[in-house]
């Protein structure tokens, strides 16, 4: 069998959970496949792994596809889509942790490999981009409920100095702490109530380029 020929492209290419080739340095939206975001989100934790659930001790594991489907229900419905994707560029290139993403040194090319990937995500699925307001409030309010719930504090620490999210607004959610399969499910349910037909004609379709 011959090996297929790629075409030229930047960078070295990553592994996908759908057992395809993907260039972060070079993302095309006709590359991009919901099911890959679903399964990278859902296999990926928040907060570098800093996760206890307060009633269930077992439960040491917070998906990004969890926090994605949850701020997808945090404002307007028209825009619920381009929350439920908001982070889907980490399916691609990872996320660094706010003390090194928000940090000069680390923030410059991360930030610029990270905007390539969520604008190929936005094309590919006909997304308002750059994002909207609705995006970064939900982010913030879920980050202070996620801050309360299930990222651990010892006691005696000072947490107010140096914090770098917003906490100004809480988000009304309970966090459960879904396992990958679940959350994998969850997040694509979730897609596919907001894949309407107005959004699909709006979108970079594999079939239809």
């Amino acid at each position: 069998m011959n090996a297929i020929v790629q075409p030229d492209r930047i960078g070295k290419y990553m592994h996908t959970a759908a057992g395809s080739k993907f260039w972060p340095l070079d993302p095309r939206p006709l590359e991009v496949e919901i099911e890959t975001l679903a399964h990278h989100l859902a296999t990926r934790c928040r907060y570098n792994g800093a996760i206890q659930h307060p009633a269930h001790k077992e439960r040491i594991f917070y998906s990004v596809a969890e926090h994605s489907v949850l701020a997808s229900y945090l404002g307007p419905e028209e825009e619920a889509l381009e929350r439920l994707l908001h982070d889907g560029s980490e399916a691609y290139n990872g996320d660094l942790i706010r003390p090194l993403k928000y940090d000069p040194l680390f923030r410059a090319p991360f930030k610029k490999v990270e905007d390539a990937n969520e604008h190929a995500i936005a094309r590919r699925f006909g997304l308002q981009f750059p994002y909207p307001p609705s995006v970064k409030a939900a982010d913030e309010a879920l980050a202070a409920a996620e801050v309360n719930q299930v990222v651990p504090k010892r006691a005696g620490e000072d947490w107010e100095s140096g914090k770098l999210h917003d906490d100004s607004v809480v988000a009304p959610v309970t966090i459960e702490c879904w396992l990958p399969y679940e959350a994998k499910q969850r997040f694509l349910a979730r897609f596919y109530e907001l894949w309407t037909p107005e959004r699909q004609a709006r979108a970079m379709n594999p079939g239809n380029p």
